[in-house]
């Protein structure tokens, strides 16, 4: 039988409690990032929904509340009351289809992550319209676009959008 002395018995101890908590700690760790990945996954579809429905108030409850938007061809809208007043127009003049080209790529950064996806974008402009007023918003009647997103997560657990930009490719 083996005689081992108080600390060999302490730090052996210590050693096979280290052994099995690791793998119990990155399991909870995955366990964490795939319920991180169903909240965005979540976050989306009510994004989505919303564009389609010209929900305003539903695209806006996807926004953090400092949101900036970088449209490609237009000034930079910081703070969701100011999108909110972008979104307006937008709504007003044309409806919106989405089509998922790519799955999005979800990059984890701790409480922030990163989203990347191909989406078109199909436009029926209503009435007379033939453009959207507010600048920087899409204006093709179809528009392909490699979208890139910085989101938070908010004190809730929840996930928004930090930072929504777009290029288009079509």
């Amino acid at each position: 039988m083996i005689n081992f002395s108080f600390s060999k018995k302490i730090s052996f101890l210590i050693l096979i409690f280290i052994t099995f908590l690791i793998p119990l700690n990155l399991k909870g760790m995955h366990h964490e990032r795939e319920l991180d990945k169903m909240k965005i996954f979540e976050l989306y579809e009510d994004w989505d929904i919303a564009v389609e429905a010209s929900d305003i108030d539903g695209y806006v409850n996807s926004l953090d509340e400092n949101v900036i938007l970088i449209p490609p061809d237009g000034p930079t809208i910081t703070g969701r009351d100011s999108y909110r007043n972008f979104l307006g127009p937008v709504f007003e003049v044309a409806t919106y289809k989405l089509e998922q080209k790519t799955p999005r790529d979800i990059k984890f950064y701790g409480d922030f992550a990163t989203v990347e996806y191909n989406i078109v974008v199909y436009i029926n402009f209503l009435g007379d319209e033939k453009s959207v007023p507010s600048e920087g918003a899409l204006q093709d009647s179809v528009s392909d676009s490699i979208y890139f997103d910085l989101l938070k997560r908010q004190e809730d657990g929840s996930w928004k959008c930090l930072i929504h930009t777009w290029r288009q490719i079509n």
